[in-house]
């Protein structure tokens, strides 16, 4: 199934009280090819010491969720900027192909996600699609998010905003890869809760084949997360006919590239409130990027190819004047072809179809044909306003 929103199927349910050998460390095949708001966001916060009774890989009931001592220095496979608050800005591809996120390799992060060793587990708490916090053998930390009956958290969409962001050269996307972890694992692990109801909706809203549950595994952003500050302003921030002061130059280009990625994904979820982000500000850090996360109601098809909310997204993105002109030439140039490449390179295949990669192309289009009036009308060095 892809994101082509197909007919779901729910498949037959195992529920092991024991895992085989293979399973244990949650390396299970990553064959099988079958987010919504912050809360559900992967988000540091001082209430982990107090969430519920996590579960370790091999079965074993801890008597406290508090992360794992590991967590507390940097993880040994990341330099220690992915274990700190704060982290430099996102950088585009480097000369090598490698890239950074917050500082940190993205090579790196992607194969821990895709392959490391995990070896706890906790319920996420706090918004209406389930998730669960993840503790990897080297101390660092991730989000899974599995397949499951509840439309906004497509965890394709998840694999497909963080492809999407790499290949438009913005690294705001936090990494995610596509992995399967035993059903039994996050049975268990709910079960540990003592939350008889959340225990009930993992056993009826978790979909797979088998033991085998795939989903998305997403970078655990340090440090704590908050609303970005002023991120309502931004008819007027993107509006040429209005002045832009120079303090508020870098939040209108974080703004306007947020629309236009949303806009070409379909996002249709990040207006609907907390789901502008940006790590915690901190005194070495003031005023961090803005992250493009809670993906998980995004590439739809529609109508026409627009989408699941047309109207609404083409009256925000019909409020937009200034953009980048790197991002542009970017959009312009992306071709059916060059962004199947990129997709395909998650470890369980395309997350998105043909038919999902088409739809992106005509919202590509009917943005860049936006772009291209703004411009007739105003001049290009007024809508060309970011680099």
């Amino acid at each position: 199934m892809t994101l082509d929103r197909q007919p779901r199927h729910i498949f037959s349910c195992v529920f092991g009280v024991a895992l085989a050998a293979s399973f244990l460390g949650g390396r299970c095949s990553r064959t099988e090819t079958p987010a919504d708001n912050a809360r559900d966001a992967p988000a540091a916060s001082p209430a982990d010491a107090a969430s519920p009774v996590a579960v370790d890989a091999s079965g074993g009931r801890s008597s406290s969720a508090a992360p794992p001592t590991a967590d507390a220095a940097p993880p040994s496979t990341l330099d220690a900027s992915d274990g700190a608050e704060g982290g430099a800005a996102p950088s585009v591809a480097g000369a090598d192909g490698s890239s950074s996120f917050l500082g940190a390799d993205e090579r790196v992060i992607l194969r821990r996600l895709c392959d490391a060793e995990v070896v706890r587990m906790q319920r996420n708490t706090g918004g209406s699609t389930l998730s669960f916090r993840v503790w990897f053998a080297d101390g660092g930390r991730g989000l899974f998010k599995p397949q499951q009956t509840n439309s906004v958290a497509n965890f394709r969409a998840e694999i497909a905003a963080y492809r999407m962001s790499r290949f438009l050269g913005l690294h705001r996307a936090p990494p995610a890869c596509g992995r399967a972890l035993p059903r039994s694992m996050l049975q268990r692990t709910a079960d540990a809760t003592g939350d008889m109801p959340f225990s009930e909706r993992v056993m009826r809203e978790v979909l797979g084949r088998g033991d085998n549950v795939p989903g998305a595994m997403i970078y655990w952003v340090p440090g704590g997360l908050e609303n970005v500050p002023g991120s309502e302003r931004y008819p007027d921030l993107l509006d040429t006919s209005k002045p832009l002061a120079d303090g508020d130059r870098a939040l209108a280009a974080d703004l306007s590239a947020l629309i236009l990625v949303d806009f070409i994904n379909d996002n249709i979820d990040r207006w609907s409130g907390g789901n502008i982000l940006r790590q915690r500000a901190t005194a070495q850090n003031p005023a961090p990027p803005m992250l493009f996360m809670d993906n998980g109601a995004a590439f739809t098809i529609g109508r026409d190819n627009m989408g699941a909310r047309p109207t609404d997204q083409s009256q925000r993105l019909s409020r937009i004047s200034r953009v980048s002109r790197s991002l542009l030439a970017r959009l312009r140039a992306m071709s059916a072809d060059s962004l199947s490449r990129e997709m395909r390179l998650d470890p369980l295949g395309s997350p998105v179809g043909d038919n999902g990669i088409a739809a992106i192309l005509a919202r590509r289009d009917r943005l860049v044909a936006h772009v291209d009036a703004m411009i007739t009308a105003r001049g290009e060095a007024a809508v060309y306003a970011f680099e």
